[in-house]
């Protein structure tokens, strides 16, 4: 699994690196915090949403 391998990622390196949309990939990370087998921290960046970031728990 790529989160495993990469420590922490946004969806949109999930993606990349698995080969699936954005999409997908966030559908996914989302039901792994929601099960408890990730977490999500948010970062904050310059103007704009703040960008997701997945880790393994």
């Amino acid at each position: 699994m790529a989160l495993r391998e990469a420590g922490e990622l946004s969806a949109a390196e999930c993606a990349d690196a698995v080969g699936i949309s954005r999409v997908s990939a966030r559908r996914y990370l989302e039901h792994f915090v929601a099960t408890g087998a990730a977490s999500v921290r948010l970062q904050y960046g310059g103007a704009g949403r703040p960008e997701r970031r997945y880790r393994r728990s």
